[in-house]
């Protein structure tokens, strides 16, 4: 079965993972309407009216054979909207093995590390943010961008942000 995606046409969002029947359902409890448009979900260059859509419903199935033909001789391959995230929530472990290691050495290994590690991010939340902004506005420009790969770049900034006030509060000690 083949999962579509569905948007307002201004709408910068998609609504994934659905059915033929669940766009018959929405349309019919007046949720969407006909003029909104439709995709197979990761493919939204190929995006039709759903009137158009619905006139036609085979209207995607001409193109899926050869995408899954494709699909089988190449293997996926992450991008970067799904790698960047990953690789700055592995900033986390990193910090706190450092700070394990230097504190083997050194009394104050461990409190140094804590604090530059607070001071790196001054220079890193201001990156991470400038980058995921510029993946977004190419999703949009590609008209691929979901709630979801949003939600999930976003979410290592709120660390970040939290982890940078954690330091430079040092972990709320009033001193």
């Amino acid at each position: 079965m083949m999962k579509l995606a569905i948007k307002k046409p201004k709408a910068v969002f998609w609504k994934t993972d659905l059915s033929f029947e669940d766009i018959q359902k929405m349309l019919q409890a007046g949720k969407i309407t006909e003029k909104w448009l439709v995709c197979p979900q990761g493919y939204s260059v190929d995006a039709v009216l759903i009137s158009e859509f619905l006139a036609h419903p085979s209207i995607f199935k001409s193109n899926s054979n050869k995408k899954k033909e494709e699909s089988k001789t190449k293997p996926k391959k992450k991008d970067l909207n799904v790698l960047l995230p990953c690789w700055a929530l592995a900033y986390f472990p990193i910090v706190f093995l450092a700070g394990a290691l230097f504190s083997i050495g050194d009394s104050f290994g461990g409190y140094y590390v804590f604090v530059f590690s607070g001071a790196a991010l001054l220079l890193l939340i201001p990156a991470y943010a400038v980058i995921i902004s510029i993946l977004t506005v190419k999703r949009i420009k590609n008209r691929t961008n979901t709630t979801k790969i949003t939600l999930f770049q976003l979410s290592p900034l709120m660390l970040f942000i939290f982890f940078l006030v954690f330091v430079l509060t040092f972990g709320g000690s009033p001193a």
